[in-house]
């Protein structure tokens, strides 16, 4: 699709733009990569314990100082070969920590725990690795589209390089050893992103969850475990991870997945019969992000959902997908306030949204 050209703007819309320079190009939303029309990402966290420490949800202040700063001189070396970024987030910003979040590079469990802990990442949002956050280490690995493989084979490589500096929690009988029991086993857990806007509109969207909940994996909002499913965006992952090894989870998954793409190709296609619909929905939502004054960040969530539906099937020639995707994280809460530069109540907030959604769009 072709780029809409930029428009005058008032002086206000310009107070929204800045130097796109700043703006994250992390991995989870470049929007290419195999099954991208459906699957946003895929994610691969291993979870890692090392012996001879209390759990993190055990730990005195002490000992979480002590575990922390262990880990930290321990992967120093690894820190610099891999050009990793290291962030002490008790000294961050409360809005700092929250985009983070909105980045997916760190937990809300970690943003918001008030132990020592930190995090380690590379520039690209390819892989970070979360210290103290439910379990001493969480080995986070993103790739754009369905490549769950490859993105296993990644986290792994890197959980090799890690163990040959600390020594890990592991029992001959069970595996690695987790804080919470579900994790115990192979401690991996592997997450699917995913956009199913034509089973949401079709209301057939928990039938097809149902399914999947049979299948034995769990399904989430944006932001994992208790979050709303904003956008028609969902989160597949494993249920399970004690008595499994990794390629049977990797196997498993990747059935449920297919069978959701399946899913959702299929409606899409009962759509086009009556494309019109499909075309309307997304042609409004264009005029909306174009010409509002005042944007929540769910409407946007889901006025994007419908715009992407639409250029997937070649209805729309409105917002790139870089758009969108710059739309998606920046109009985020905490990107949101940190462009603005300083903090906005729930009005200022929409208000600003909407006019940063206009200047992205040269409207």
């Amino acid at each position: 699709m072709s780029a809409r050209s930029r428009k005058g703007g008032s002086q206000e819309d310009d107070d929204a733009h800045d130097d796109d320079s700043d703006i994250p190009r992390d991995e989870w939303l470049r929007g290419e990569g195999p099954d991208e029309d459906v699957v946003v990402c895929t994610r691969v966290r291993l979870a890692r314990n090392l012996e001879g420490h209390e759990f993190s949800i055990m730990q005195t202040d002490e000992q979480a100082a002590a575990l922390t700063a262990e880990v930290t001189e321990a992967l120093g070396p690894l820190a610099r070969q891999e050009e990793w970024k290291w962030f002490d987030i008790r000294a961050l910003s409360a809005l700092e920590r929250r985009c983070l979040v909105e980045r997916h590079l760190i937990s809300r469990e970690l943003e918001e725990a008030d132990r020592a802990r930190g995090v380690m990442f590379d520039p690209a949002g390819r892989s970070s690795v979360m210290i103290n956050e439910e379990d001493h280490l969480r080995i986070q690995v993103f790739r754009s589209g369905l490549r769950m493989q490859e993105a296993y084979q990644s986290a792994d490589s890197i959980d090799d390089a890690i163990s040959n500096r600390v020594g890990y929690a592991w029992s001959n009988q069970f595996g690695y050893l987790t804080s919470c029991p579900t994790n115990t086993g192979t401690g991996m857990r592997i997450s699917v992103l995913m956009h199913l806007p034509a089973l949401v509109t079709a209301k057939e969207i928990e039938k097809a969850t149902n399914a999947i909940h049979e299948m034995n994996m769990t399904v989430r909002g944006l932001f994992g475990e208790g979050s709303q499913d904003v956008g028609d965006l969902f989160q597949i992952s494993n249920q399970k991870t004690l008595g499994s090894s990794e390629d049977e989870i990797l196997d498993n998954l990747s059935s449920a997945v297919r069978s959701l793409i399946t899913f959702e190709r299929r409606q899409r296609q009962e759509f086009m019969s009556n494309r019109v619909f499909v075309e309307d929905r997304a042609w409004r939502a264009v005029g909306i992000l174009e010409r509002a004054r005042s944007l929540s960040s769910e409407e946007t969530m889901n006025l994007l959902s419908r715009i992407r539906l639409g250029a997937v099937l070649s209805l729309v020639d409105g917002p790139t997908f870089d758009q969108m995707n710059r739309i998606f994280l920046l109009t985020q809460p905490g990107h949101l306030q940190s462009r603005a530069g300083q903090q906005l109540d729930p009005r200022q907030r929409d208000e600003f949204r909407a006019r940063l959604v206009r200047d992205i769009l040269g409207t």
